[in-house]
């Protein structure tokens, strides 16, 4: 069984983040935490990721200047080895957690409404771009399986304004923009419908092997804690599009364990998200594929209203995305609230299943609308570099098109985004 075990600071685990290396941690676990039998630190990969303190969190400067903790992951023999191992390390160890598997949300549907032109008429981008509105000057990150940056056969359409510096959990040489045309690659093509301008940051984090398209949490808390230095580093404006979730909330921990994260907030990655939120970050999350009535097979039996928006895809402080046409309707695969951590879940719902990146016939499933609503933000954010971003979301809450009943629902939020009428909003 894996967990993410959560150890207290040494200097060998500051240095392994330092390098961006595990192996000083793994020499320095290895002297503390050996000899408990069934028990194994996973060291051969990545590096151990430093977290915010425990919740309640005051500030995000508290939280970047408090002594750190850091997110290790483990495989246990038994659920007795991990509580043998909890005791007899308790100087050491502050809590064990579940590392779910995480995967990307695509659907398997090749049947577009619609194309990324029909996606830029509806979003306005015209008037946005007349206003100086497409992205210049906003990094964002394409959290995903790896960005192509170059044509292939024609096969992709132009991906332009990638960082070289990239994020790979198993290459720290990786350089941004040299992963093959797939799910990522889509993705970035989709955050530049709005903004065509804004920089693209490859986080190649869906490539653990676990699966096709696949990571741990592990990984993810790693991409985070490197996307947090990088905002410490460079003030300039930050969102970041993630286009994956937990499917099946089997693999996670009951509701009410310790351990859990569909519904903790106090789970590391839970903990990681709103730190990087508090510093200014935008942070864009689809709602996931296991709506009623198409759900993805993968969900197993998590599907509908409060059955199927897990962990930080339904975290309170992110933007999360439900999945439209551009017929203005809703997609039957898009995850509908309440979340495990926010029962206003999702916020607002983007556009979706049209032909656009050339990846595959149709770019699909809350994957697209997710990245095609990061780069209203990014848009957004251009003309707003100093907002926080509660106000970049209230204003695309405020203003978006109500499709259903008055008000909120737990199908597509407050509506349908209206990019035009939020960046007036905020004075533009």
């Amino acid at each position: 069984m894996r967990k993410i075990v959560v150890f207290r600071s040494h200097e060998f685990l500051e240095e392994s983040f330092r390098v961006r290396s595990f192996a000083p941690a793994a020499r320095g676990l290895d002297a503390r935490t050996g000899g408990v039998r069934g028990t194994r630190v996973i060291g051969d990969r990545g590096f151990a990721a430093p977290l915010p303190p425990p919740l309640p969190l005051a500030t995000a400067e508290v939280a970047l200047t408090s002594p750190r903790r850091y997110a290790v992951p483990m495989e246990f023999e038994d659920e007795d080895a991990m509580r043998r191992f909890a005791h007899d390390r308790r100087d050491d160890v502050e809590a064990v957690f579940a590392d779910c598997r995480i995967q990307a949300a695509p659907v398997c549907h090749d049947d577009p409404v619609g194309t990324f032109k029909g996606v830029a008429r509806k979003l306005q981008v015209q008037k946005l771009h007349a206003a100086g509105l497409d992205g210049r000057g906003v990094r964002v990150a394409i959290v995903d399986t790896g960005i192509c940056a170059a044509r292939r056969g024609g096969m992709v359409r132009a991906i332009t304004n990638v960082a070289k510096v990239g994020w790979h959990p198993d290459d720290p040489r990786y350089v941004g923009g040299t992963s093959a045309p797939d799910h990522g690659t889509m993705c970035a093509f989709d955050a530049q419908i709005a903004a065509p301008a804004a920089e693209l940051l490859d986080y190649a984090l869906l490539q653990s092997g676990a699966s096709n398209w696949s990571a741990w949490l592990s990984d993810a808390v790693m991409a985070y804690a490197d996307l947090l230095q990088r905002r410490r580093d460079d003030p300039r404006p930050l969102v970041v599009s993630n286009s994956w979730a937990m499917f099946d909330a089997s693999e996670d921990e009951p509701i009410g364990s310790p351990g859990n994260y569909s519904a903790n907030a106090s789970h590391p990655f839970n903990r990681i998200v709103r730190t990087l939120v508090a510093a200014g970050v935008d942070v864009v999350f689809c709602a996931g594929n296991c709506g009623a009535p198409c759900p993805d097979p993968r969900c197993g039996a998590d599907v509908g209203g409060g059955r199927s928006i897990h962990g930080a895809n339904g975290h309170p402080d992110v933007i999360t995305v439900a999945a439209v046409t551009t017929g203005l309707e809703r997609l039957g695969y898009s995850s509908q609230g309440p979340a495990g951590l926010d029962a206003g879940k999702p916020d607002v719902a983007a556009f979706s299943q049209f032909r656009g990146s050339g990846v595959h016939a149709v770019d699909s499933g809350t994957s697209a609308s997710c990245p095609v609503l990061a780069g209203v933000v990014a848009a957004l954010r251009s003309g707003s570099p100093g907002l926080p971003p509660s106000a970049v979301k209230s204003a695309l809450l405020r203003t978006a098109r109500d499709l259903a009943a008055p008000g909120f629902d737990h199908d597509l939020g407050w509506g349908v985004v209206r990019p035009w009428l939020a960046a007036k909003q905020l004075g533009h």
